[in-house]
């Protein structure tokens, strides 16, 4: 009815006092928009958390990767290189190694390509780490609080 009481809030002027018509939710509008379900943000897993967490600690104590800093840091030992299995949750460091290591000079033979050419050869990062792929005396890993790296068996791939 004209000249009501909410006829006049129908048409009191917006916040930003620009003087065009508030649309007034029904009482059942109202209702469904209290009730609806919230929205739940999308909490990360256990292991995203920790990849976060190193990722955090190399971003704070190494050099960005693929700097001469970051290449400057591998001592040449080439354990990394050398095969890995899983037994039950602990992976193992075998004896044998990747073909393309030069056993003479523990250097990759097709390093600017090593990921393209094999397969199982991963950079160094938090999936890395996580696992404990790379040796505890690993100038990417050695100060890393508690980091586990693989054990040393005296096996090669095809023993196992």
């Amino acid at each position: 009815m004209p000249g009501s009481k909410a006829d006049s809030r129908k048409r009191s002027k917006s916040k930003n006092g620009n003087g065009s018509r508030r649309i007034w939710k029904t009482p059942e509008q109202r209702r469904l928009e209290r009730d609806a379900p919230q929205v739940i943000p999308m909490y990360k897993t256990e292991k995203e958390r920790r990849l976060d967490e190193i990722q955090k600690w190399m971003d704070e104590n190494l050099p960005p990767p693929e700097t001469p800093e970051w290449e400057a840091l591998c001592t040449g030992c080439g354990k990394c290189c050398y095969d890995k299995v899983w037994e039950g949750d602990r992976l193992l460091l075998l004896t044998s190694a990747c073909p393309q290591l030069d056993h003479e000079t523990n250097r990759c033979r097709v390093y600017a390509e090593r990921f393209d050419i094999e397969p199982l050869c991963l950079p160094i990062g938090p999936e890395i780490i996580e696992m404990g792929g790379l040796p505890e005396d690993c100038p990417y890993v050695e100060n890393y609080p508690g980091y586990q790296g693989p054990k040393v068996v005296d096996k090669s791939l095809d023993e196992m």
